[in-house]
């Protein structure tokens, strides 16, 4: 990957609902350009093709010196939660026929007893059994025989599926069986794509890799067709990023597109992470070691914590009712953005999504043939957004249709006025997306008032200081570029691959040796995974974990374990954080109780670029700006606050220079976002041109 020319072009775009960011960097020079257009729900690959456009006419350039693109992509998650995915046959042990719909027996909500859980996504028609049995060590039980091999093509030819998941007791002790049945079926049934457990996710816990390897198998025909899709349009404009596309993985890395097509369950949670890696490298560069990420879009919110400059990861997510245990940063989602829809319930009360009218036809304001009311157009009536505000690279925002959108649904109906009805849609969005900030926070055992909130997105600097205010956070960032900032976060991701290996072992009985080589045979194969795409072996770092719990717990805990030689210190050292780690998290540790190593796991990294560094505030320049306050004169508009129009001034964001202070009620106006800052707060630019809003402070 360091063979491509010094000077040229890498770009990272990314899908979202109703619109879709770029950003465009060179190598060399540090020149920066942002768009922001509206998604083509209908093909994805539209807009992408629109924004490398976009960006190639701002740097007045050709798309043939773009030698790489990071994607961060919605196409796996939409298809998951839609269930759209491809026909898909499962493989399973006999006796594990319903595995997928029997799950862990437990209610998603412990006190509904009316809650149901979502169908599984293979149905129990597509489920074959096989005439085969490992034992959890590893041994081979009831042996796979050829005839029954013959027996199961016959049956899977059939049924016609798309694509094949293989699942099998143990198999993550001994993958003979998987392997055995992917070569035959390879062989016998060629062009349909066969997913195996052993390969995906060689972790114990039966029904949450089954379900990990049938939506990874589901996804994988809907993501290769549009992979194959984005490639060719990145052939026809003539770019060397044909060969140089990367997808955005739930962990916060990238993978290469040929890996991001076989194993897109990867991918789930792809632009989301994009933001959080961007919270990661700003804390870093800001200070401010602690942040909550709040990323609101057009259709969702996202949010995130991090703690110590740390995000937090998960291996147990759940996306749509389905459990995908695969490492991933653990984000909250909400149906809360800037596109959701307004509506009146049966009972009378006043609600705001999770439906939105995403990018066709978009908010009544948008002039797109949208008539219902939603968050956006409240925030026009209002006064928060200007008349001539254009989002993205759109026309200019249609206020009368705002107007005449909320008064016709919410307004008429409830016999108030419009300002009344669009600043309840306000108060109705901020609550929603306030629990999700207390539930990643306060419910997790962490103190708001120590937090900034990051926020970004088209719509998050709107509703960030008011956020804060009512959850108790200290204050808000506001990063150079909010409104693509997901983008620019994949813009700077490294390649990341992960990779695992099950060792249930006592913790008084670890063979030190045994643990070290097994730690280097994962090392190893990352390395060699990584040449093989073109990365030099040498430049490629690696990281380890170890998965432990308290013996005859259901739960583990992933601690960072050292590198090189273990030695009992190492272990001493490691029981301890285990204890502290747990008491933070569960509120209790058990020093007397006996340790169980369960799984290791090793994360190797390598970077895509040709450039130097990942430094997002050192490779971005800083966007013109005046080097005194006097120089700054502001438009005034009225804006609405608790009911009552104020005179606001309304600065533009790229004439703020560093250390400037702005006194609230003040709206900070940019390309790509707008920036609230409500009456007795005030704001300042830092030394990297963030905007920070300090919160009650008069």
């Amino acid at each position: 990957m360091a063979n491509h020319k010094a000077g040229a072009w890498r770009a990272a775009v990314d899908t979202g609902g109703t619109f879709t960011d770029g950003c465009m960097l060179n190598e060399s020079t540090g020149e920066f350009h942002a768009v922001k257009v509206l998604s083509t729900p209908d093909d994805p690959s539209k807009a992408i093709m629109n924004v490398l456009g976009r960006l190639a006419e701002k740097g007045g350039v050709s798309l043939s010196g773009l030698y790489l693109l990071l994607h961060g992509t919605t196409v796996a998650t939409n298809t998951l939660l839609e269930r759209t995915g491809a026909r898909t046959a499962l493989l399973v042990t006999r006796g594990f026929r319903d595995i997928l719909r029997i799950a862990r027996q437990n209610r998603p909500h412990l006190y509904n007893f009316r809650s149901l859980r979502p169908s599984p996504v293979i149905p129990r028609r597509l489920t074959l059994e096989v005439d085969e049995r490992i034992l959890p060590g590893g041994v081979v039980y009831r042996p796979l025989s050829r005839e029954h091999i013959n027996e199961l093509i016959a049956q899977i030819k059939q049924l016609k599926p798309a694509s094949l998941a293989i699942s099998l007791i143990h198999a993550y002790a001994n993958p003979v069986h998987e392997v055995m049945l992917k070569d035959a079926l390879e062989k016998e049934i060629p062009g349909v794509p066969v997913t195996i457990s052993s390969e995906l996710l060689p972790e114990f816990g039966e029904y949450e890799r089954t379900s990990t390897t049938a939506i990874n198998a589901l996804l994988r025909p809907v993501m290769a067709s549009y992979l194959d899709k984005l490639q060719a349009g990145l052939e026809e404009i003539g770019s060397e990023a044909r060969s140089g596309l990367f997808v955005m993985q739930s962990n916060g890395g990238v993978i290469s597109s040929r890996q991001a097509a076989a194993e897109c369950s990867r991918t789930v949670l792809s632009g989301p992470a994009g933001g959080v890696l961007a919270g990661v490298m700003l804390a870093k560069k800001a200070g401010r070691p602690n942040i909550i990420t709040a990323d609101m879009g057009g259709t969702s919110t996202d949010v995130s914590l991090i703690y110590r400059n740390n995000p937090r990861y998960t291996t147990e997510g759940n996306v749509g009712g389905f459990p995908l245990r695969l490492p991933m940063l653990d984000i909250h989602t909400i149906g809360a953005g800037g596109g959701s829809i307004a509506y009146i319930d049966r009972g009378g009360a006043l609600r705001v999504g999770p439906a939105s009218s995403g990018a066709s036809p978009g908010p009544a304001c948008y002039g797109l043939g949208g008539t219902e009311p939603t968050v956006t157009d409240a925030n026009l009536v209002l006064g928060r957004l200007g008349p001539g505000s254009r989002l993205g690279e759109g026309n200019p925002l249609d206020h009368e249709a705002a107007v005449r959108a909320i008064y016709d649904r919410i307004a008429k109906p409830l016999d108030i006025t419009v300002e009344k009805a669009a600043e309840g849609i306000i108060t109705v969005v901020n609550a929603g997306m306030s629990r999700a900030l207390r539930l990643i926070s306060v419910q997790r055992g962490y103190d708001p008032r120590e937090f900034l909130l990051m926020a970004f997105g088209g719509a998050g600097p709107l509703h960030a200081a008011e956020l804060s205010r009512e959850t108790g956070i200290s204050g808000v960032l506001v990063p150079r570029y909010p409104g693509v900032s997901s983008a620019v976060g994949i813009l700077f991701a490294d390649a990341r691959r992960d990779y695992t290996s099950v060792m249930v072992t006592p913790w008084d009985k670890i063979d030190l040796e045994k643990l070290t080589e097994n730690f280097k045979i994962l090392e190893n194969k990352g390395r060699v995974d990584f040449a093989g795409e073109g990365f030099d072996p040498q430049l490629v770092s690696t990281r380890r974990f170890v998965d432990i719990k308290y013996t005859g717990q259901s739960y583990e805990l992933t601690m960072q374990a050292p590198a090189g030689k273990f030695t009992a210190g190492d272990l001493k050292l490691l029981e301890r954080s285990f204890h502290l780690t747990h008491r933070s998290e569960y509120g209790f540790a058990r020093e007397d109780a006996s340790l169980e190593l369960v799984t290791i796991r090793v994360t190797a990294t390598a970077s895509p670029y040709a450039g130097t560094g990942s430094d997002i505030q050192d490779s971005i320049p800083a966007p013109p700006s005046t080097t005194g306050q006097n120089r700054v004169q502001p438009d005034h508009r009225n804006v609405v606050f608790t009911g009552t129009p104020v005179e606001t001034p309304v600065y533009p964001r790229q004439m703020l220079a560093a250390g400037m202070e702005i006194s609230g009620p003040a709206v900070v106006e940019q390309d790509d976002a707008t920036t609230i800052i409500p009456p007795g707060m005030r704001a300042r630019i830092d030394s990297l041109l963030n905007l920070l809003i300090y919160v009650g402070v008069a």
